[in-house]
Parts: structure tokens; sequence; C-alpha cells
């Protein structure tokens, strides 16, 4: 039998097309909503004037999320004792116009019982299907916001890589370079990036670097303004081609850039618009005195440090909202500039910057002396230098021992020194030296994300940690991670979880109450064929054989950290 063809005509009427809904239809939706929420299950139910009404709850995984409402039909024809009703319930509704009430009263669907049931069958389908959409939805929020995160790491570690020694691969070994890429071609940019813009993010008023935020720190939106300006930058960026910015500072936002091959003319033009754009998001959020500089180009990788340290010289010789290094009139550095960058470059542990630096700073600090007053400068600059790298690098993490006793020598080898050439090499050495500790300090650090990994694999079990929880506790990228643990161990990360859930899969075959797939599924693998097949390739035997003969197979190593020196 063909339903009737749905009409909400009498129901509109009776709420005032929804107008009046609170004081009418709502008297008897409410309840039956309250219900389904309550129970989770379908609700067939007569309305305040008589007619039937459906509803049907929404549920997603036991979470109640709405109910959908049908029915609004008759299941006995229109009579003119059941109208007598209607008028009754609607006494005192001054909206109701009674005539055209009567007339859709008669024109409403009068359906059997079981054409009531199949309406309520059809709800509850399309209920399950907005219930598993809603599941659908959430799952792949989860998933977008996992791969910002993830985005947002690889950012941050590319930003770090080329701003230091783990992204100076020129010269460095094939792996080094290709991680560095695998990083680009994971953030979606096409190729590494050859330029850098430093955005200064700066309030109204405030000229001097060193207290340019000054004003702001006073009003508490100060640093919720400085996150919110740096977010909305790189939102602003990650629309660009070849282009991620990354917080390098308090108030300072570094954006990597790699334009399309273009005429040097159409390449400053659109270096300057988006220098003005992402002034124009500052500017927006009240930091209106902000500004851009912007280094020159630098094909290598390797060349991304001088053009971050290019990009911040443009904005402190230069006063203009834009500024471009190429532009600006040579000068010579003072040492404590040179001095500057010379502690980043040991920090980095990047000869190449360091070598470089350092050469820029002993030619101003200890130039050939013609007399005794310009000897002594020397080595009041000298000794001046030596404490203030001793100071920063104990800060750093660096045994404060040993950097006290090699300032101590190459301070006294300087006041010692007959010329300056003696005391720049006694400088040298020393710079040398410091270098040296941050290694090991890096090396240390590296070793000790190896032990606490292998300690939670341990205390959790290798059968349910993967990289990505062991790295999300580490506060540290899955790629990151992996990386660390090769470079230190010789050996990769999944290699070594294999292991320890080979040695769990080994102990439990023992027990002849287990059968191959239970110990699969106990040691973490996804199935019992995969299994099979890493218990072969490893012990050169299946499972089942060496249940059977486990004397005969021996043991494997459990392996432990061999820290590559």
């Amino acid at each position: 039998m063909a339903m009737p063809g749905p009409s909400t005509h009498f129901c509109d009427l009776v709420n005032g097309f929804g107008k009046y809904e609170e004081q009418t239809c709502m008297r008897s939706d409410n309840p039956a909503k309250e219900r389904c929420r309550a129970t989770g299950c379908s609700q067939v139910y007569p309305c305040h004037v008589g007619l039937t009404d459906l509803a049907v709850p929404v549920v997603c995984e036991g979470r109640y999320l709405g109910t959908l409402f049908s029915g609004q039909v008759l299941t006995e024809p229109p009579t003119a004792e059941g109208f007598a009703k209607v008028k009754e319930a609607l006494r005192g509704q001054t909206h109701i116009d009674f005539s055209a009430i009567e007339e859709a009263y008669y024109r409403v669907p009068v359906v059997t019982q079981e054409q009531l049931a199949n309406m309520v069958r059809m709800l509850e389908v399309f209920a399950r299907y907005l219930g598993n959409s809603w599941k659908r939805l959430e799952i792949m929020g989860e998933f977008e916001r996992v791969r910002e995160r993830e985005l947002q790491l690889d950012r941050r570690e590319m930003a770090e890589r080329l701003l230091s020694a783990k992204g100076q691969f020129g010269g460095r070994n094939d792996a080094d370079a290709e991680a560095l890429k695998q990083l680009a071609r994971n953030m979606g940019m096409e190729k590494l990036p050859d330029r850098v813009l430093v955005m200064r993010l700066m309030a109204p008023n405030a000229n001097e670097r060193e207290g340019r935020f000054a004003e702001m720190d006073s009003h508490i939106g100060g640093h919720l303004t400085i996150s919110r300006v740096a977010h909305l930058v790189e939102d602003r960026v990650g629309g660009w081609a070849n282009t991620f910015a990354a917080m390098v500072g308090p108030d300072e936002i570094c954006i990597f850039t790699a334009q399309k091959n273009r005429s040097a003319g159409q390449e400053r033009l659109q270096l300057d618009e988006m220098a003005q754009a992402l002034l124009r998001t500052a500017r927006s959020e009240g930091l209106t005195s902000s500004r851009v500089g912007i280094s020159a180009v630098h094909p290598q990788s390797i060349e991304l440090l001088s053009a971050y340290h290019e990009a911040e010289a443009a904005l402190d010789a230069g006063q203009a909202a834009v500024n471009w290094y190429e532009s600006m009139p040579e000068r010579r550095q003072q040492p404590l500039q040179l001095l500057g960058r010379m502690l980043k470059a040991i920090e980095a542990t990047d000869a190449a910057a360091l070598s470089a630096s350092l050469r820029e700073f002993l030619q101003t600090a200890a130039p050939q002396a013609s007399n005794s007053v310009q000897l002594q400068q020397s080595r009041g600059l000298l000794t001046w230098a030596s404490e203030h790298l001793a100071l920063e690098l104990a800060a750093l993490g660096a045994a404060s021992e040993k950097v006290d006793e090699a300032k101590e020598r190459a301070v006294q080898l300087i006041v010692g020194a007959a010329n300056s050439f003696a005391m720049a090499e006694a400088f040298r050495a020393y710079v040398e030296q410091l270098r040296q500790f941050v290694e090991v300090l890096f090396s240390q650090r590296e070793e000790k994300i190896v032990l606490e990994t292998q300690r939670m694999v341990r205390e959790q079990g290798p059968e349910k940690v993967t990289i990505h929880t062991l790295a999300r506790n580490l506060k540290l990228s899955a790629g990151h991670l992996g990386r660390v643990y090769s470079r230190t161990t010789g050996q990769t990360l999944e290699e070594y979880l294999i292991r320890q859930r080979l040695e769990m899969g080994k102990r439990l075959l023992l027990d002849p109450r287990l059968q191959v797939a239970e110990v699969a599924y106990l040691c973490g693998f996804c199935n019992p064929a995969y299994f099979s097949s890493v218990f072969k390739k490893h012990m050169n035997c299946t499972p089942r054989a060496y249940a059977r003969q486990p004397q005969r197979w021996g043991g494997m190593a459990v392996e432990v950290p061999n820290f590559k020196r």
C-alpha cells in the first residue's frame, strides 16, 4: 500500500509557522525528546492536539546527539469529534484561525499501524546513518588535528636544522641531506628554501631593540597578542608555495621561502608583497611598528644561517617597514655582534660558520697591534670575550668545571702573550675546546633520549608501544626520534621494537597452552602470518619449530644500546 504524501500545513497553522512553537508543539515534543535521550529508544506519541508524532534519537557510540521528529499524521480518519478535541486543546491561542485549522485538519494524512511502523524503521535507518557520519567526521577531525600537529613539529624541526649545524649538509653525508629533503616533502614543499625573512613584532613607539616590547609587557594581554599574531602569520604563510614560518624568539618570526624562477625584479616585487601582507596581519592586531628584514638569495641550504643573520642585520641597520640586506652599505661589524654570531655557531656546532665568525672577530679584536696601548686593548677584549663565552656555555648546560678550566688557561695565555698573534692563537684554541664541549653535550642528550626510549619500552611492554606514542611522550616528532635512535645506536627504532617483541614471543612460545596466533597478538603483531615471517627471518626457523625444540635453535641476543662515538 502506498504511503500518503506528507503534509505539515496543519501543524504550521497550529504553531504559527514556528512563531508560537514553544506554546504549542513543544509541549509534547520536548518530553518526547527527553525520553529519547534517557532511553535511547524511538518514541511514538500523541501530540497535544491528538496527532501521532514520531521521535527517533541519533546516537554515536552511546552519546546522544539529537532527535529526529516526524509523524504529524492520524491513525484514524478525521471526525467532527476529533476536531472538537483540537479546538479544546487550542483554546486561548489568539493566533489560531479555526476555519483554516478545520480545513487543514481534514487533510492530515491517515496511515495504518503498519505504515507507522515503517516510518519508524526508515527514521531509525537514517538516524544510524547520521550517527556513523558523525563518527567519521570525528575521525577526520582528529586526523586533521594530528596532521596539523605533525606539520608544526616538522616546521619546527626544519627551522632548527636550517638555522643550525643539522641543516648544513654541504660536504656532509647523503643521509643528512635526504632527511632535510624528506622534511620538506612532508610539509608539501617542492624545493628547499633559499631566502629568509625575519619579522620583528613591535608595539607602537617602540624603537629600541632591547626595549621594543617594554610597553606591551606592561599589559596583561601583551604576550597573548604576540602569540595570536604568530599563529595568524603561520596560517597566512601556510597558503604560500614553498614557504613556512617558525618563531625564533619571543618577538621574532622567521619565514623561509623559495620562489619559483623569475626575473630579479619580479622576485623582489613578490617578496615585497609577502612582507607587506605579513605587516598588515601584525598591524590588524595593534603591532603597528612591526618591521621585516629580507636576506639575499642563498641557493644552498648550508647558507641559510647566514641568510638569517643577513635579515637580522637588515633590521638593525634600517628603519623602514621592509628592509633589504643587499641594499645595505658595507660596514664594519662591531665585536659584540661578531661574538654573538660566534656563540650561535658554537651552540650549533657549525664548524664552517664558527670559522668565519671567529676569523672576523679576531680581525676586529686582535689586529696587528703597533703599540702597547693597542695590545692592551686587544688583551682586555679577548679576556672579556673568554669570560662571556664561558658564562653562555655554562647556561647552555656544558660541564662548568671543564669550561672554567679551559677559560682560566686561555686567559693566562692571553694575558702572558707577547703579541696579538699569540693572543689570537690562544683564543682560537679556547673556542675550539668550547665547540668540542658542546658536541659532547649534544651527544649526551641523544644518548639520554635513547635510554629513555628503551626504558619506556621495558616499562610499558614492547607489545603496547608504538613509535608515535614514544615520540609523543618524549615531546618529539616520530621522524626526529627515529633519526636520533639510528644515529646513536646504529640500528633503527623499528628494528629494536621488533627484536623486543620477538624476545617476548620466544618466551611465550614455551607456554604449551598458547597457540602461535595467540602469541602473535600478545606480542603486538598485526596478524600471525606477519609474526611467523619476521620470526623466521631472525631465528631461521618457524615459531612452531622453535616451540617444539627451543634448545636446538638457540637464542637471539637482546640488543643493548650501542652508542656511536
